[in-house]
């Protein structure tokens, strides 16, 4: 059997099922990434995944009208990256479910819909997390409209072989300088499922890179290229006319959310 060697970007993702303890409910599943900030690793998510809420409405998403208390997902070995085990995550620190764990955007709550949940120091020294700010990406080419990019998730309920995420194909859709409604997001073009919500979103490039206006300088890059776009959180609207383009929170929410410490909305406050 030949050797499996993944691509670094999936083994950042997580895949998510929220659960209600309660009842021992699957409420819905996602998709998380690991971020690391000042030797502390944090999951990344959508905040529209932990509420079980709309982030714009404050609509229950779950038919029964319940919504998630703990989060389950697997994390890799360090002796053996392909054994996975599980580990259940609190999202409220009380029984009430009104204080909750993650942190939320500083400036804008949960209309940016990313939150952030601290990894325990269990997991972090115990399990091999891999970061997706520590790959080195090619940060010194931004994004631009029309770029290729790669949502990288988990877009059904059940197991992945491997825990492996599937990388779903899209374009960039509307001017990545541009902040739209007046909040750090951007458009992609693409069809997608809601397992999918909070994947990473990575910009792939392939030709010749670096030159001014057109022109070749000599000091271009020549090949593929590729650069951490954001965080996926679903598409614009629910009508058909909307439904192929998604919405994307820009890569710095993360670093804002994990600096401010705002601890998040409960669910039943909104």
């Amino acid at each position: 059997m030949a050797k499996i060697v993944p691509d670094s970007i999936s083994l950042t993702t997580h895949h998510l099922h929220l659960c209600f303890t309660e009842t021992d409910a699957v409420l819905s599943s996602g998709t998380g990434f690991v971020y690391a900030h000042e030797g502390a690793c944090y999951l990344v998510t959508n905040w529209h995944n932990v509420s079980g809420r709309h982030p714009t409405t404050g609509d229950c998403l779950s038919d029964t009208l319940a919504v998630p208390n703990m989060l389950s997902t697997m994390f890799r070995s360090k002796e053996q990256p392909a054994n996975c085990i599980r580990h259940h995550l609190p999202l409220f620190g009380d029984d009430r479910m009104s204080k909750p764990l993650w942190y939320e955007h500083p400036v804008h709550g949960h209309t940016v819909d990313v939150v952030v949940l601290p990894l325990s120091d269990t997991i972090q020294s115990s399990r091999a997390l891999f970061a997706i700010n520590a790959i080195d990406f090619d940060a010194q080419f931004s994004e631009e409209v029309a770029d290729d990019a790669f949502i990288v998730g988990y877009p059904f309920s059940e197991m992945p072989y491997l825990q492996l995420p599937i990388w779903k194909r899209a374009s960039i859709a509307s001017e990545p300088s541009v902040e739209l409604d007046k909040l750090p997001k951007m458009l992609v073009d693409t069809a997608t499922r809601p397992g999918l919500s909070g994947s990473p979103v990575v910009m792939q490039r392939v030709g010749i890179h670096g030159m001014s206006n057109g022109v070749v300088k000599g000091l271009e890059i020549i090949g593929r290229i590729r650069n951490f776009v954001g965080v996926y959180s679903g598409r614009l609207g629910a009508d058909e006319e909307k439904a192929q383009l998604g919405i994307v929170w820009k890569a710095r929410v993360i670093r804002e959310i994990i600096e401010g410490k705002v601890t998040g909305t409960a669910p039943h406050g909104t």
